[in-house]
C-alpha cells in the first residue's frame, strides 16, 4: 500500500460525484498540509490543515448526520449564517 505525503489522514467531500458532470472540477478533500514545517502550501480545491487539525475534524466529524461543508471568510459565513441555517461559530 502507498501513502501519499499530506494524505494520511484526510476527509473526502463528495463534490461532483453523483453524478458526475463533466467539466465541473474532480474531488475535493481535507487533509494534512504536505510540509507542514513551512506552513500551508497552496492547494488545487482542497483545504490543507495542520495533522492535529485533521485529527481533531476527524474524531467530530459523523457522516451519518450527512454534514455539508461550508467555506467562506467569517464575515461572509455571519452575513448568511440565518439565511442558511448554519450553526453559530
Amino acid at each position: 500500500m502507498r501513502t501519499i505525503s499530506g494524505y494520511q489522514f484526510g476527509v473526502f467531500v463528495a463534490h461532483n460525484s453523483d453524478p458526475i458532470v463533466p467539466g465541473a472540477s474532480s474531488c475535493i478533500f481535507l487533509h494534512i498540509w504536505g510540509d507542514q514545517s513551512h506552513g500551508p502550501a497552496g492547494t488545487v480545491g482542497c483545504t490543507a490543515m495542520a495533522e492535529f487539525n485533521i485529527r481533531l475534524l476527524l474524531r467530530w466529524l459523523d457522516p451519518t448526520k450527512h454534514p455539508v461543508l461550508v467555506q467562506m471568510p467569517v464575515a461572509q459565513y455571519q452575513r448568511y449564517r440565518k439565511s442558511l441555517g448554519l450553526p453559530l461559530l
